[in-house]
């Protein structure tokens, strides 16, 4: 197990599915608690560290609808967008990143962009932002020594930023809450709940979180599927998987699974974990 950061309180998490091609290869990977202020948007902090001894370290990296804000050693930061598809990143030895992981659908407050134009996409921080604000954000996170020290930058620049970030859109907030409620219901039926047209849903919802409601229900799901299996006592039958999750059956959830992950699920839920644990969108641990 990884150790606690300074006064960072840690909680176990993954984000992505462990490709460690190298046994001798060493990574922690930690997920640290923000403070309230910043909880509304912020859903965590984050830390991956690899051991100088071994190969590289491989992540499948996993849709589940939030962007990060992540620091990789000296590097310029980079905002990686919300995925509809898996990825493999490769980290070389001795490689630190601290991260911010923001709730789906709030990073737009902070970033002044659509959540579409990061689509599938990493993109450099400072191609959002013009050089000022870059340069008030970067300093004290570059000028930090260590992960703690780095940290407790990010936190502290994100909650410096927190008064500027505009206003989130209510309609699309409410919808995300009543698709994690109801995950077998329609778009149409959300529609209806909320007011609007399903043309003008789709497009709110692309703005804040990156594309529509529908595709957005179907990643919640996929990250309830990995919910269930890592927090049940037992291991469940795949069958009974599917159907805890919200599939319509097992078929279904394999199918799923392949297109979020491309591995079939029993491969998938040996290496995975879900990362929305911290969201309040899957709901709380079940005694399974």
């Amino acid at each position: 197990m990884a150790k606690e950061i300074d006064s960072f309180s840690a909680t176990d998490g993954n984000r992505a599915c462990d490709l460690d091609r190298s046994k001798a290869t060493i990574a922690e990977y930690r997920e640290y608690p923000v403070p309230l202020d910043l909880a509304a948007h912020v859903m965590c902090l984050w830390t991956q560290s690899v051991g100088r001894s071994g190969g590289p370290y491989d992540h499948r990296v996993l849709p589940d609808a939030c962007i990060d804000i992540v620091f990789i050693n000296d590097e310029p930061p980079a905002v990686i967008g919300p995925y509809v598809e898996s990825f493999i990143a490769t980290l070389p030895p001795g490689t630190n990143i601290v991260g911010a992981r923001f709730h789906p659908g709030r990073a737009l407050a902070f970033l002044g962009h659509p959540a579409s134009v990061l689509l599938n996409q990493s993109v450099p921080l400072t191609v959002l932002w013009n050089n000022a604000a870059s340069t008030d954000f970067l300093s004290p996170v570059y000028e930090a020594t260590g992960l703690a020290s780095r940290l407790s930058a990010l936190e502290r620049t994100m909650m410096a930023r927190l008064p500027r970030t505009k206003s989130i859109d209510p309609a699309v907030m409410w919808g995300i809450k009543w698709l994690a409620e109801h995950s077998e219901s329609s778009i149409e039926n959300l529609s209806a709940c909320i007011g609007i047209s399903s043309r003008q849903l789709r497009r709110r919802f692309s703005v804040s979180v990156g594309y529509g409601p529908k595709l957005f229900q179907e990643v919640l799901r996929f990250q309830r599927m990995l919910h269930q299996a890592t927090r049940s006592r037992v291991r469940l039958p795949l069958v009974d998987l599917a159907a805890a999750a919200g599939y319509a059956d097992q078929a279904h959830m394999t199918r799923e699974a392949r297109r979020f992950s491309d591995v079939p699920p029993m491969e998938l839920l040996h290496r995975a974990q879900c990362t929305l644990h911290l969201s309040g969108l899957i709901g709380p641990d079940q005694n399974l």
